[in-house]
């Protein structure tokens, strides 16, 4: 009889985000490796029937949701099942405590921050929020969290900086193992297109911690096309302050992953202006496919960008900006090329789905 793979997580295709986004190509892979995986996940849509996959729907009662989500802990796992959460931290926590079983974590990011962040409770970056006070939501929120963390056999981080949060949160440091997200090198590959329709390319959920305002303006200001791959609550906002320039700043919403990487090679440069990223898909993909990437200096841009090889790290304390940045890579076409090369060089290294999968499976088998 195959393993059964338990993975649990609070998003998942078509909604976007990381644990959407790996849950579902560990899945895929688990799968090719004759894994028996079975997936639990909310939803806000209409219940949908897979027969590997468990929905609970948010659409009603939150507390009756949870509970529920719970159940589907219970009912799909036993013993022997290896479980992995990649979000619906506390469920998982509740359900194992109940049955006595086994769970890994694998952290995206500060669950804490960003729903302060989601609820304008707080105008903080991550790292300064970690010495915040914190209302009673937040209070609880964080105990439960924290709780959930430190009870997890193993907690996988995608960066040295959530690792370190880790720590601060209450995890052994023998229990926390850094392993970078990662993509298919098959999937996302340079495509060579004479004419680059755009100059400049972000793909991210529309929130306001992504830097697309600055992007936006910037763009209007040195009169380069910008293509914004993503959706999200700042959509109307943002369309509304790009109105002005429609031929320079194109909205395209989510796409599916699959058509991702002929997006990604339409245009020369990608940017990432965010003010936190753990270890950035968009990112890890734009360089597979070979773009030169600039990125806003943040521990897991730090990770993934090799700075003056394959793009540029930009802020305040390196004395580039955003525009600098940019200034200084776009009329440089050599320059386009060479970190071009050397980003698709360190993907397949570093960030290559078939040795980092491989490491997640080694931490769930042990």
């Amino acid at each position: 009889m195959n393993t059964r793979v338990l993975l649990i997580t609070s998003i998942y295709p078509p909604q976007v985000g990381g644990p959407a986004i790996f849950t579902s190509r560990f899945s895929s892979w688990l799968f090719e490796k004759n894994y028996e995986v079975k997936i639990i996940t909310y939803t806000k849509d209409k219940l949908i029937k897979y027969e590997n996959i468990s929905y609970v729907t948010l659409r009603y009662n939150r507390v009756a949701s949870f509970s529920r989500f719970i159940l589907e802990i219970l009912k799909n796992s036993n013993r022997e099942t290896l479980i992995l959460s990649n979000g619906a931290f506390i469920e998982t926590y509740f359900a194992c405590l109940i049955s006595r079983r086994k769970y890994i974590l694998k952290i995206p990011g500060d669950h804490v921050w960003e729903l302060s962040k989601n609820r304008s409770w707080t105008n903080k970056n991550i790292e300064e929020f970690q010495s915040e006070e914190y209302n009673s939501i937040q209070r609880i929120f964080r105990f439960l969290i924290n709780l959930s963390l430190k009870n997890a056999e193993f907690v996988i981080s995608p960066s040295n900086q959530l690792a370190i949060f880790a720590k601060k949160w209450g995890v052994k440091d023998e229990r926390i193992k850094v392993i970078y997200n990662c993509v298919n090198p098959d999937r996302f590959k340079k495509i060579d297109i004479s004419k680059k329709q755009y100059d400049l390319i972000t793909v991210c959920r529309l929130v306001p911690w992504k830097g697309l305002e600055e992007l936006i303006e910037c763009s209007i200001k040195l009169n380069l096309k910008l293509l914004v791959v993503g959706d999200g609550p700042l959509l109307y906002k943002l369309r509304t302050l790009a109105s002005g320039w429609p031929l320079n700043i194109n909205f395209i919403g989510s796409i599916d992953n699959s058509k991702m990487s002929e997006v990604l090679n339409s245009a020369k440069i990608f940017v990432l202006n965010s003010e936190f990223e753990a270890t950035s898909y968009a990112l890890i993909e734009a360089k597979m496919c070979g773009l030169p990437v600039l990125a806003k200096e943040t521990d897991g841009s730090l990770t993934l960008v090799q700075n003056g090889i394959d793009g540029f790290i930009y802020s305040s304390r390196i004395g580039i900006d955003l525009e600098g940045a940019i200034t200084k890579l776009i009329a440089n076409k050599d320059l386009i090329d060479m970190f071009g090369l050397e980003s698709r060089k360190d993907a397949l290294q570093r960030f290559n789905e078939q040795i980092n999968f491989a490491k997640i499976l080694e931490q769930m088998e042990m």
